[in-house]
């Protein structure tokens, strides 16, 4: 493709990539359009990682169900108690720091405040 810019003229070659269609993602003037994807880069899973199973595949039988969802050496998301633990530690850094910074200004009001918050989160 020849172009111009500001009178000097080039030649642009665009480089071609291989695409893949995907699933049909929907319709416009009653006609599919699909999702396409670079055949280098592999396809979303819509419900899971690579070993999500359906239904139909778990009704195999001589699958292990256990073993077929987690995988070895896959950790597990933390549980919502773990997380509300690291949020509470988080806020209590947060106003240790606080605190240290109204000390250093001598701010005895922001001090009286961040005590009584200190109190209330009970950290």
């Amino acid at each position: 493709m020849k172009l111009t810019y500001r009178g000097a003229n080039y030649e642009y070659d665009i480089p071609t990539v291989d695409m893949i269609e995907g699933e049909v993602a929907g319709k416009y003037r009653g006609q599919n359009w699909n999702y396409r994807y670079p055949r280098h880069i592999p396809g979303p899973n819509k419900y899971g990682g690579p070993n999500y199973t359906t239904k139909r595949d778990s009704q195999a039988g001589d699958r292990d169900v256990a073993a077929a969802s987690t995988p070895a050496g896959v950790e597990s998301y933390p549980t919502v108690v773990e997380v509300a633990q690291v949020h509470r530690a988080n806020i209590c850094n947060i106003l240790d720091r606080r605190q240290q910074a109204a000390k250093a200004k001598g701010d005895e009001r922001l001090l009286r405040l961040l005590e009584l918050e200190w109190q209330q989160m009970a950290c």
